[in-house]
């Protein structure tokens, strides 16, 4: 005979997350300049970080801003390579 299913239930009302805990890494990414480069960078971690900054002294580079807590940077560096990019990182 089985047993019966078990539902276990998570409360997470008082969880307290530190948001601002940021970081910033630096990527440079070949033919930046690009429209179709540029359009796969975002599609690749737009929707996971706060900010993608192109550096103005440096046309291939680029500041990304994430959060600690919610995503890595070899995740970062994961999604990248999964939409081919080449690129270097500086930091993180």
């Amino acid at each position: 005979m089985k047993e019966p299913k078990a539902r276990m239930w998570i409360d997470a009302r008082n969880e307290v997350l530190a948001p601002g805990d940021r970081k910033k890494v630096r990527y440079c990414i070949k033919k930046l300049a690009d429209s179709e480069v540029k359009k796969r960078l975002y599609e690749a971690i737009g929707t996971y970080v706060y900010e993608i900054r192109v550096v103005s002294e440096k046309e291939n580079e680029i500041d990304v801003v994430y959060d600690e807590n919610f995503i890595t940077v070899t995740f970062i560096d994961y999604r990248l390579r999964l939409k081919g990019l080449s690129f270097k990182k500086e930091g993180g």
